[in-house]
């Protein structure tokens, strides 16, 4: 195992994971590189807590954090990252499995372009995933080809914006990144999304096309991946309602960033997508024309510029 003098937390948020969270922590304790595992459950009704506090009476680097329930993905990773005080800080899901140099791999990635911007600057790393079924089977070697996904989106603020490619459990995130970020608003549809925006606002979003995590895909996934084919396009441009929802939870995502971040150089951008709810079919068809408010893929966009 490699020590550090830098300290490295995971931040591992659980509800009702029982049935894959040995296995994920198994993995976690058995990375390359040295790190504490900061913990907290969002209420389970099943034995998830109980492996917790097992965990911690076996493992030293093992702490949980009792709290009461917050009410989601998104605030139980809040609260973890407020609560630690480590230099880097990644997220783990309760189902997933890590590769051993998962850390190690990030790491030096960060290491790397910390030499070259400093670490003031906010930086978020991400992998790539393997996608697996339920039971472990392998379902595609690569989620960004599963999802059609271009991690480059997160070089451009209006694409990240509009679209998320940063998948929360694949990433690392600097100190800098979570001062400038915390605490991360209940506007916010995900941590991982707020946590992009923000890198990609004031710092920079680094890709590495590895992948380090079997990310597992079962029926109780909190967020979910569907192979883009298809059936999958279809049932998109068949859920307006549903588009409609999306826009409007983007839209306040976006008005939050404006809100918190007013001289940043990207919050009157933001500003105007808050926007697009509130404008007609053609205004709004213009705006994200004129600003690039596009998705990933010509079905995404024709489907978003067509009928939204």
């Amino acid at each position: 195992m490699i020590e550090t003098s830098e300290k490295i937390d995971i931040v591992l948020a659980t509800y009702n994971g029982e049935r894959y969270l040995h296995e994920q922590i198994q993995s976690l304790l058995t990375q390359t590189v040295t790190c504490g595992i900061l913990c907290h459950d969002d209420g389970s009704s099943d034995t998830t807590e109980v492996i917790l506090q097992k965990y911690t009476l076996e493992e030293e680097r093992f702490k949980v954090i009792s709290h009461h329930s917050l009410g989601g993905a998104s605030q139980n990773f809040s609260f973890l990252l407020e609560n630690s005080e480590a230099d880097y800080v990644l997220c783990s899901d309760q189902d997933d499995i890590w590769l051993p140099d998962k850390i190690a791999c990030l790491l030096k990635a960060m290491h790397f372009y910390e030499s070259v911007y400093g670490n003031d600057m906010p930086l978020l790393a991400h992998s790539d995933l393997c996608v697996i079924d339920a039971h472990g089977n392998l379902m595609d070697k690569s989620f960004w080809n599963y999802q059609h996904l271009n991690p480059e989106w997160g070089d451009q603020f209006n694409l990240i914006l509009t679209q998320n490619v940063v998948t929360g459990c694949s990433m690392l995130v600097n100190r800098a990144l979570i001062n400038k970020s915390m605490p991360i608003p209940r506007e916010a549809i995900m941590h991982d999304w707020w946590l992009a925006l923000v890198a990609c606002s004031f710092g920079k979003i680094i890709w590495i096309p590895e992948a380090t995590i079997l990310y597992r895909q079962h029926n109780n996934n909190a967020v979910g991946a569907k192979r883009f084919d298809a059936r999958y396009i279809a049932s998109k441009l068949s859920m307006f309602g549903e588009m409609q929802t999306s826009l409007n939870l983007t839209a306040a995502q976006a008005a939050v960033f404006a809100e918190n971040f007013p001289t940043s150089r990207h919050a009157a951008q933001a500003a105007r997508y808050a926007q697009l709810p509130d404008m007609n079919y053609w205004q709004r068809r213009q705006t994200i024309v004129r600003e690039r408010f596009f998705k990933v893929g010509t079905l995404r966009n024709l489907a978003w510029v067509g009928l939204i």
